[in-house]
């Protein structure tokens, strides 16, 4: 995201718009499906000069309301809205975090969303948590502590705002893990993502931050992580909450970190700094602490269909 050279907050707009307009099309082309899933539509009454005004009715005598099938085609129910609220937050924060501190320890503060999402369990759901975990969660502050104290002012902001990322990302794993019971995931994410990148435009306009024109390059970027970070990575982790709990699902972004600063000092040259590095392996250690404790819990089973907290 660093290679478009655009505004933290342009970039996120695009990424989320630009994924939204590969998605739309082929979610339009499903449009028969419903927020709760394929109910069926009331036919219209007989037309009757004198009788009440009746609702628009398409040419098959389906009742139609031109707003509610607008908004149950773009997905855009409060399930969804929240979730894209939730997205836009963590991707304002994060991508800003990348301009204030190296791209390993935002990758890695970022990663520590498993860590909230278990807590969040324990105390919204009262979900039974291992104790492995709070070693775990022991180990990954450790890290975090340690890479704070080396680091500059400007560096320990783009921590916070990572940190900050990381809670929101959190939040919108645990909603989608719902919206998965009652939503395909392409509903849910043309609804989640169309939406975070209509909040996150306005955050743009309200900030005077424009977003055209772009270079050529830029936009090349920018599309290149709409389709690959957007719609296939975080395509996929919504896909993947409809069979595995939350909590399991955010230590499998554990690879994040590791792969992200492989790709950045392959690319960009960034060389995290000694620090970075040392408590960067104590936090993806707390991590790898984090799936041993869920495999332990059965964190990876399928949720049940009771709708037990996950």
């Amino acid at each position: 995201m660093k290679l478009a050279g655009t505004d933290p907050l342009v970039t996120t707009f695009w990424r989320l718009a630009l994924s939204t307009l590969l998605l739309l099309p082929l979610q339009m082309w499903r449009r028969g499906n419903t927020l709760a899933g394929n109910r069926p539509v009331p036919k219209c009454n007989s037309v009757t000069e004198t009788g009440p005004p009746e609702p628009f009715c398409s040419r098959r005598g389906v009742v139609v309301s031109r707003s509610v099938t607008l908004l149950q085609r773009l997905r855009l129910s409060p399930v969804t809205m929240l979730a894209g609220a939730l997205l836009a937050v963590h991707f304002a924060l994060w991508v800003t975090s990348l301009s204030m501190t190296s791209v390993l320890s935002s990758l890695v503060f970022v990663t520590m969303s498993p860590l909230f999402v278990a807590v969040l369990d324990l105390v919204l759901f009262r979900e039974h948590t291992s104790p492995l975990l709070w070693v775990a969660v022991g180990v990954v502050t450790a890290g975090g502590v340690f890479i704070g104290l080396w680091s500059g002012t400007g560096a320990n902001l783009g921590n916070l705002l990572a940190l900050g990322g990381a809670l929101a990302a959190s939040l919108y794993l645990i909603v989608g893990r719902r919206a998965s019971r009652e939503m395909d995931p392409l509903s849910y994410n043309v609804g989640a993502f169309g939406w975070a990148a209509v909040l996150t435009g306005i955050a743009c306009v309200v900030a005077g931050r424009p977003l055209l024109p772009l270079s050529g390059t830029s936009f090349l970027w920018l599309a290149v992580t709409a389709i690959l970070g957007q719609t296939v990575g975080h395509g996929l982790i919504n896909a993947s909450l409809k069979s595995f709990q939350s909590q399991f699902v955010a230590l499998m972004l554990l690879w994040e970190p590791i792969l992200g600063s492989l790709l950045a000092f392959l690319v960009l040259g960034d060389r995290p700094g000694p620090a970075e590095l040392v408590g960067g392996a104590v936090i993806l250690a707390g991590l790898a602490l984090g799936i041993i404790s869920s495999r332990r819990s059965g964190a990876a089973g399928p949720a049940s269909a009771e709708g037990q907290p996950v």
